[in-house]
């Protein structure tokens, strides 16, 4: 058997590992040049390298993964598109360890200004103060809002986002959208428009490996419970990211599938 056969699972996986390692590479990087440095990048120009970032993966794994790059995805793929049940786990380990691992590289990439930073700021690594340093890989409510209102923020976020994926792949859709090559610039201009309304009233994800791989990492590194549960005495709030664009994400779809599509 050829491991290097464009259908070969193998070869699809660490497609999809590489492929979601690269939208954590360029998103968590322009966070930590932002917080470490003396970039200074402003919520626009964050919110357009993770979409840049997101246009480039897909460039990259469309034409062997399918470029799911998200374990959202990849399950509403599985239940609304008849994908492979048994390409669904190994799909979906791959994005999370393909966050973990560029999670890791980024962390010892700016690990000596992330030191530096911390002797500054007197931070000691596990305390509250230390999410200053956690929130530049994890994703931590930006207010004090109820649980409910994060997770619905979390659904809506990624449904609309699905909606909106969807109709640019819909073979019905009788616009310019026939030309495919625009395609992952438009889906990563949509993820830098949905974050930058989004974001100022809660901090979201659309994708839970975006969050489950640089918070297991963190715990891993002197964070401990604290990455996940970022100091809210509600633990189920490390849920959110992960459970809800799972849920916004087949909501959306069957939303266009019976809305839309249909029609």
């Amino acid at each position: 058997m050829n491991i290097f056969s464009k259908n070969n699972i193998i070869k699809k996986c660490f497609i999809e590992f590489f492929g979601t390692g690269l939208v954590i590479f360029f998103g968590i990087g322009s966070l930590a040049a932002s917080k470490l440095t003396d970039i200074n990048l402003n919520q626009f120009e964050i919110s357009c390298i993770w979409g840049f970032g997101v246009s480039i993966s897909i460039y990259f794994s469309s034409s062997i993964s399918g470029a799911h790059l998200n374990p959202a995805i990849t399950i509403f793929f599985w239940l609304f598109a008849k994908f492979n049940k048994r390409k669904v786990l190994p799909y979906i380990i791959s994005q999370i360890f393909g966050s973990f691992f560029f999670t890791t590289l980024i962390y010892y990439l700016y690990n000596n200004l992330l030191l530096s930073f911390e002797m500054k700021n007197h931070i000691i690594r596990g305390t509250y103060e230390s999410l200053n340093i956690a929130s530049i890989f994890c994703v931590y409510p930006n207010y004090n809002n109820s649980f409910i209102y994060d997770f619905i923020i979390e659904i809506f976020s990624t449904a609309l986002f699905m909606i909106i994926l969807l109709e640019f792949n819909n073979r019905n859709n009788n616009c310019f959208l026939h030309n495919k090559s625009i395609v992952p610039i438009l889906i990563g201009l949509l993820v830098c428009m949905i974050n930058l309304v989004i974001n100022p009233l809660n901090n979201i994800t659309l994708n839970p490996a975006r969050d489950l791989g640089p918070k297991i990492f963190l715990s891993l590194t002197g964070w401990g419970v604290l990455a996940f549960t970022g100091g809210n005495e509600n633990i189920l709030y490390c849920l959110i990211p992960i459970i809800g664009p799972i849920l916004g994400a087949n909501l959306g779809g069957w939303i266009h599938k019976i809305l839309i599509n249909n029609s």
